[in-house]
């Protein structure tokens, strides 16, 4: 059992409501801020996740596709890679995350542009 402050109860009770955690000892280390492994198998399944996630995000812009549809598309995404959102979110690709799982966003959320 790893010994937690009350702080590291408090980051994992939040990481307990989120989506898509790549949930396990050395996940529950790095969000408590202790020494983890980060080769340690679910945490590479997470990143793994990510980067499929957010290349299909970056990817979403090409082809013939309606803008109303890429944005539709784009945000679907975000609900799959990110651990909570609210409606009517917006990023301006490219997007890169480590794991996606630990960002939070409200509704009418935009950000990345430059």
């Amino acid at each position: 059992m790893i010994p937690r402050t009350e702080k590291d109860e408090e980051s994992i009770s939040k990481a307990r409501g989120l989506q898509g955690v790549c949930w396990g000892e050395e996940y529950e280390r790095m969000i408590g801020g202790m020494l983890y492994t980060p080769l340690a198998p679910e945490l590479i399944e997470g990143r793994s996740r990510a980067r499929q996630l957010t290349g299909e995000f970056n990817a979403s812009l090409y082809g013939d596709v309606a803008s109303e549809k890429t944005s539709q598309q784009r945000e679907e995404i975000l609900k799959k890679l990110f651990g909570r959102t609210g409606q009517s979110i917006y990023i301006e690709p490219p997007l890169f995350v480590d794991y996606g799982c630990n960002i939070s966003v409200g509704k009418s959320f935009y950000a990345n542009f430059q």
